[in-house]
């Protein structure tokens, strides 16, 4: 629209609309009808007018996630497919006291690993489960030490459970026997009687706990020995659970000779022999210099 001076000397409103090889030239009214009568066309064509700020629909705002329909509650799936809530002490079990290489002088101790009900089903672990006792020196001078080492690895393609007494705590202990098959790490008589000031104790209660191994995985734990002989410690009774049984003392040094060590294991529930194999495997160690 421009400004034209008409017949009259005025100034008016005018606007040319050019197209088709002409030019049309309108007051200020009948253009003022033109752009109403034209806009009226285009609602009724174009719908509403989309705001210019307002995202395409094909388009997500940056503000926001898209929502994961695998897991639209937002919690964790458990390992049976489900949602594990978070605390959830099946899960905790299950991350805890599963794995590939567990140290159970740790793992047993989480409460986590701990039944609700002790489990008395035995299992054969012949060809499933490989028992393996190791030191750190295969010769020791008298008196000296060792580091033992027992492990339970999983042969089979399956997952393995394993049961271990508590009382209160898992317990490995160490058992040293002569060629003539005489422990020698006891003394050779009974213990003497409690002290007069302490009253005769009972042990705890026992409770379980159960670990599982995944194919190729193990568990292990470390004992240390010492290649001595052993005195009954009445001083050291006070003080010592008596789950323990009663308190020992080094004695002086092993004489030298071959002695086979075992390591007694809190392990339950499995089948072996009268040489307790698989929860109380043995090692053979020289004692000399």
């Amino acid at each position: 629209m421009r400004h034209v001076r008409n017949e009259q000397g005025r100034v008016g409103s005018m606007l040319e609309i050019k197209g088709l090889g002409y030019v049309a030239k309108l007051d200020a009214r009948q253009a003022c009808a033109l752009i109403a009568a034209i806009g009226l066309v285009a609602a009724g064509c174009g719908g509403a007018k989309k705001d210019a700020n307002e995202p395409a629909s094909s388009e997500t705002s940056s503000s926001e996630t898209p929502a994961d329909s695998s897991n639209a509650s937002g919690s964790s799936a458990g390992a049976d497919g489900g949602a594990a809530a978070e605390g959830d002490p099946k899960a905790k079990s299950a991350s805890v006291c599963t794995g590939f290489d567990l140290d159970l002088t740790q793992v047993l101790g989480q409460s986590a690993c701990e039944l609700a009900k002790q489990d008395d089903k035995v299992k054969d672990l012949k060809n499933i489960v490989d028992v393996k006792l190791t030191s750190s020196a295969a010769k020791v001078a008298p008196g000296g030490h060792v580091d033992l080492v027992v492990t339970f690895t999983n042969k089979s393609k399956d997952n393995v459970v394993l049961d271990f007494v508590l009382d209160p705590t898992a317990r490995f202990s160490t058992e040293a026997y002569d060629k003539k098959g005489t422990r020698v790490d006891v003394p050779s008589k009974a213990p003497p009687p409690l002290p007069s000031d302490i009253a005769e104790r009972a042990a705890t209660s026992q409770s379980m706990a159960q670990i599982k191994l995944v194919p190729n995985g193990s568990a292990h734990a470390q004992i240390g020995w010492d290649a001595v002989k052993m005195k009954w410690a009445p001083d050291k009774v006070r003080g010592t659970p008596p789950e323990m049984g009663y308190p020992r003392t080094p004695a002086g040094p092993l004489a030298k000779g071959k002695y086979k060590v075992h390591v007694v294991t809190p392990l339950v529930n499995v089948n072996e022999g009268v040489d307790k194999e698989v929860s109380s495997p043995a090692v053979e160690i020289e004692v000399g210099k």
